[in-house]
């Protein structure tokens, strides 16, 4: 009876090898992450280095615990007696496939959001390459507007176009004064939060942003009108075969577009200008939430 049931456990030979198989794809696929996480952590270090983020800003992206579940996953497989539970190690299997899934989504949306970051920076320095020279350091100290008003100006709509590029280059939606003020070239102000003030007052009179409160913490800037990015989401719904009626967490997901960090309300906002311009029906979910279906032209 025992020596029966031992042979019951016994596995096929062509599901193991499918197992085998298995194995070997999430093998590749951690290696993968591995060189993505280098990859990630070396941008990070040139992005300390630039000044675009603090050195206690640097993440570590955890790799260990997986691959203590590849150890289960290979000790299941070489069972000394050639036999494997095939529920346990499927159960393994989908945890650490899942778990990838997870990591990737980390690794990439840190590495990426650190590539536009990086590039934010070349390329203002690129459009703008005063901001390094030189002969240009006293642009980094405010004129005095009541006794020389034509250079305060000339200062401000300047600086107000800089940072208009550098919210722009950077993908960024809301800018938060506290943290831009960390940021090259903005770091070298000598009065750091009283000019982001002063220039985020010149985009607003330009009507290219707003603030979200009183307390001027944040500022909502608009390199794109909604309207565009009504265009842009709904070719991204119709290139996608999105027929079905679209959430916005759907858009969120997203991570590779630029409309999907847009805040919450634009989103309403965008679908209200889909609706009008009868290119998108607008549903109340039971929740509450709101979802749209595209209309095809």
């Amino acid at each position: 009876m025992e020596r029966q049931r031992e042979k019951s456990t016994e596995i096929p030979k062509e599901v193991k090898e499918q197992a085998e198989k298995e194995l070997e794809e999430l093998r590749k696929e951690l290696a993968r992450l591995r060189k993505l996480k280098q990859e990630k952590e070396q941008l990070e270090i040139e992005a300390a280095q630039k000044q675009i983020i603090k050195e206690d800003e640097i993440k570590s992206t955890e790799l260990d615990y997986i691959e203590d579940q590849f150890e289960k996953l290979e000790d299941i497989l070489s069972s000394k007696l050639g036999e494997i539970d095939h529920k346990v190690y499927q159960k393994h299997a989908e945890q650490v496939e899942a778990e990838l899934q997870t990591l990737e989504e980390e690794i990439i949306g840190e590495k990426g959001l650190l590539e536009k970051k990086l590039t934010a920076y070349e390329n203002l320095l690129t459009a703008y390459p005063w901001i390094e020279e030189e002969r240009k350091k006293f642009m980094y100290t405010m004129p005095d507007k009541n006794k020389n008003k034509n250079d305060y100006i000339s200062w401000k709509t300047e600086w107000a176009k800089v940072l208009f590029d550098y919210v722009r280059f950077a993908v960024l939606h809301i800018l938060y004064t506290r943290e831009v003020i960390t940021h090259k070239p903005f770091v070298n102000f000598t009065k750091r939060e009283q000019y982001i003030i002063e220039i985020a007052e010149e985009l607003i009179s330009q009507k290219q942003a707003k603030w979200l409160s009183k307390k001027k913490e944040g500022l909502r800037v608009y390199w794109k009108t909604l309207e565009v990015w009504s265009d842009e989401i709904w070719k991204w719904a119709y290139d996608n075969g999105k027929i079905e009626p679209i959430m916005i967490y759907e858009l969120r997901e997203a991570k590779q577009e630029d409309f999907s960090t847009l805040p919450l309300e634009d989103l309403e906002e965008i679908f209200k200008i889909l609706a009008k311009n009868r290119r998108a029906k607008i549903l109340k979910l039971e929740n509450g939430k709101l979802a749209f279906k595209i209309e095809l032209e």
